[in-house]
Formats: structure tokens, sequence, C-alpha cells
């Protein structure tokens, strides 16, 4: 409705062409291309709003027809079959399939046929009709512009929305790996050292065998429990259940373990501290050999240390990189400390920017 409101500026070629002095089959020629004209017209504004990105061909089609129409008029109205031109120049801004540049040439086109064509058959140029030709062409050439630059910014801003959604979901894939390898890879490997100490156990002391067996099992009970809780996000470690846990394992695997009392262990960053002893503890029992293992809470830092073999070319494998990051999304810094002595883990928050 909007595109046939326009259609009211049709009467004055419709009037042209009666009050002409052609013949009456000539007249009835020119009124039939002038009902073509608006049924183009129509058609391919009708298209364009509903199927923005429909057919190239039959849009170009749809100019190509309207652009021959007003040419076939030219020798039944003379200047005035420019009287269409507008209609013309909207298709070609707002319909076209093409770039803003080619859109803006077509239309300065259309201006410089209105000017030329009669200058060379000798017609009378109208010049308030060419004025209004040119501030419609200038008209529609901004509106196709901004029309499009809205265009590119809602797309960069759906593809900007599709990106972030993409991203979220792998920082969320990332978060749920991270939470079941520190989860998994603690109760593992304290699974392992008591599985093979009840296999040593066996022959030589049946009832301790049978109390490590026993702790196996709760253990691996602990663990399912706590891997559907993470990968559910239902909750996270406890620091005090952790410390407990983390003296278990560090005592199975023969290591003097120097921990704070577990009922102390509370604070704004626990949550984030749990996850730290988790997997360094995870560390010194799986690859340290260390025969000693000494854990410092503090309300804003927590350390790990053990007397093993450490390397200053230690490198960071998946459980210390997750760790890294988990520290670094929490507003703090990890850092691993690693030579002939030993290997100390730091996680520290509230450092505030360095």
């Amino acid at each position: 409705m909007f595109a046939a409101v326009w259609l009211i500026f049709i009467v004055y070629p419709v009037v042209a062409v009666i009050t002409s002095d052609s013949s009456a089959a000539v007249k009835a020629i020119g009124l039939a291309l002038l009902a073509l004209f608006v049924v183009v017209y129509l058609l391919l504004c009708v298209y364009s709003m509903f199927d923005e990105d429909g057919s190239v061909a039959l849009r170009n089609t749809a100019i190509a027809a309207l652009a021959a129409l007003m040419v076939g008029l030219m020798p039944i109205l003379h200047t005035d079959a420019f009287a269409v031109a507008p209609f013309l120049m909207a298709a070609v801004s707002f319909a076209a399939p093409w770039k803003p540049r080619y859109s803006l040439a077509a239309v300065v086109a259309i201006i410089a046929a209105a000017v030329v064509v009669p200058e060379i058959v000798g017609w009378e140029l109208d010049t308030g009709f060419l004025i209004v030709m040119v501030v419609v062409g200038i008209t529609m050439g901004f509106s196709r512009v901004m029309r499009d630059s809205q265009r590119e910014r809602e797309e960069a801003t759906e593809r900007q929305r599709e990106l972030n959604a993409r991203l979220a979901v792998v920082a969320e894939r990332e978060r749920v790996a991270r939470d079941v390898h520190d989860i998994l890879g603690h109760s593992l490997t304290v699974i392992s050292v008591k599985s093979e100490l009840a296999g040593r156990l066996v022959d030589l002391d049946p009832d301790r065998a049978k109390t490590e067996l026993a702790e196996l099992n709760a253990l691996a009970r602990e663990a399912l429990a706590e891997v559907r809780a993470t990968v559910g996000n239902l909750r996270a470690p406890e620091l005090p259940s952790v410390v407990a846990a983390a003296e278990i394992a560090l005592t199975t695997a023969g290591i003097d373990a120097d921990l704070p009392d577990p009922d102390s262990c509370d604070g704004v960053h626990a949550e984030l501290f749990a996850w730290v002893l988790r997997e360094a503890v995870t560390n010194v029992v799986r690859h340290s050999g260390a025969t000693r293992c000494t854990v410092t809470l503090t309300a804003e830092s927590i350390s790990i240390a053990d007397n093993g073999r450490g390397s200053p070319l230690l490198t960071f494998g998946n459980g210390l990189r997750g760790l890294a990051e988990r520290v670094d999304a929490g507003g703090g810094r990890l850092v691993v400390d690693s030579d002939a002595t030993g290997t100390t883990v730091t996680a520290t928050v509230g450092l505030g920017p360095e």
C-alpha cells in the first residue's frame, strides 16, 4: 500500500496520453503501456518487501521491463514519458539487487537521459520537472545508502551475537571439561593408589586390605556423585572435604602431609582454593615422588609445596592449564615454581593490577 500511494502521480502521464494529439489506437496503446508499468512496479515492490533475498534475475528483469516501458512511451508522450522516471528510480534504489554505487549510477543515468534525450530529439525540456527528478533522485540515493548501512550494522550485530553464543558454548564446554578432569583426575589417582596398596596387603595384612577396599569403594561412590553434581552444575567442591580427601590421598601414597585444619577452611575464595588443592595434590601423588607435602592457606592465597622431583622446564598439562584458566576467571593468578628441590603451586586472589 505504501508503494501504491505514490501511484497517484501516474495521473500526469495518463492525462498526457489522453490529451495528446495521437489517434485513439495510439492513446489505447499508451494507456496499456502505463497500466502494464503500474502492474510491474507494484509486483516488484511487493516482491522486494517480502522477499529481500529473492531472485536476482527476476528483479533485474522487472527493472529492465520498467525501463523498456518508459522508452515505449516516449514516441507517444515525448518529454512527458519521463513522468514515470521517479518510479523507475525508486525501483532502482530500493528493489535492485545491486551495490549502492551501481544504484546511484543508474539514478544519475536516468536523470541524464531526461536532459540528453530531449536535446537530441528536439523535444521541449521541462526544467521544473527536471529539478523534481534531481531532488527525488538524490533523496532516493541517500535513502538507499542509509538503508544498506543500517542493514550492514544489523548483520554485523547478528554475526556478533552468533559469535558470542558460540563462544559461550565453547566456554561452557571448557568449564565442564575442567570440572570433570579435576574431579576424575584426583579421584582416579587415589583409587589407583589404594587399589595397588590393597593388592599388596591382601596376603600380608588381610584386615588392612579390607579397610583399603572399603575406602576404595567409598571413594568410587563419592567420585561418581561429584561427577554427576559437576556435570549438572549442582554444586562445587567444598574446601573442608577436599582437605580431608587430600590427607587421605597423600597418606595412602606414603607422603607426609602437613595440611590446615578442615574446620578452619572457610572464606570467600574457598571454592576456588578447593579446585587448586585438588589438582595440586593429584599431581603430587601422581608425578612428584615426594615424601612430604605442605599446604599453606590464607584468606587470599593457597600454596601447595612438595619436596619431590621438580624441574624448571615444567610445562602445563591439561590439569594445570585448566586450573590456571579457572584461577584467572576468579580474578587471581596461578604461579608454579619447580626445581630440583621440589614444586610449589600458589594461587593468589585479590592482587590487583600488576
